[in-house]
């Protein structure tokens, strides 16, 4: 599987050589978002592109958290939570980055078109891979803080760590304190709280535990 991935990998970057040019976001959206065999990113004109990898425990984290956010946004009618292929379009001079999870206020539920998300999320969520550590960590942190983003989630299972950052009125990230219970807690999703503990268990919460935790919330 891993040969096959690097192999279309290889393909992709030499259609990209072969055309010497730079695509529109709408081209890209057309030519390269459901390209099989590797994951893609419109960067500006270029499409970046990363070997696709088999990776167990970030699928069960995604599911988890898309479950968890997914219900507590509906109980409390708050918005719609948005998973990972669908690229954010910033402008044409800049990345339109795939997070994991993109959440999205009803307020600004116009922003959500068929293929992408027009302007920014108010919560991005990216779950820290092997491959996408340093953009994780690095790039896409300071892509998002430029761009405004609200409010960052950083779940890092490769360090057990996980850390929300809430932009501040100086248009920095700043690492949200926990709650006195030592749980992750948002600025944008008033009321939200998680232990941070329970998305490194072995086995994590079924369906019935996930409710709980959310009728927990208040």
């Amino acid at each position: 599987m891993m040969a096959q991935a690097e192999i279309a990998l290889g393909d992709l970057q030499a259609q990209q050589e072969q055309h010497g040019q730079k695509i529109s976001f709408q081209e890209y959206l057309k030519a390269y978002n459901s390209f099989e065999g590797a994951h893609t990113e419109w960067n500006a004109g270029e499409v970046d592109s990363y070997v696709m990898t088999n990776n167990l425990i970030h699928q069960r984290l995604l599911f988890f958290l898309a479950t968890l956010v997914n219900l507590f946004l509906e109980r409390n009618k708050l918005g719609e939570i948005v998973l990972a292929g669908l690229p954010m379009f910033l402008g044409d001079d800049k990345p339109a980055r795939q997070p994991d999870l993109l959440i999205v206020l009803n307020t600004h539920r116009d922003r959500i078109k068929p293929t992408y998300l027009d302007g920014i999320a108010d919560v991005v969520v990216e779950i820290v891979s092997p491959e996408s550590d340093e953009r994780d960590h690095g790039k896409k942190f300071i892509e998002y803080e430029l761009a405004g983003i609200p409010e960052y989630w950083l779940i890092d299972p490769i360090r057990h760590e996980a850390d929300v950052y809430s932009l501040a009125e100086d248009r920095h990230f700043h690492r949200k304190a926990r709650s006195e219970q030592g749980k992750l807690v948002s600025t944008v999703l008033a009321g939200f709280a998680l232990d941070p503990t329970i998305l490194w268990m072995e086995s994590l919460p079924d369906s019935d535990a996930t409710t709980a935790l959310i009728a927990q919330m208040g």
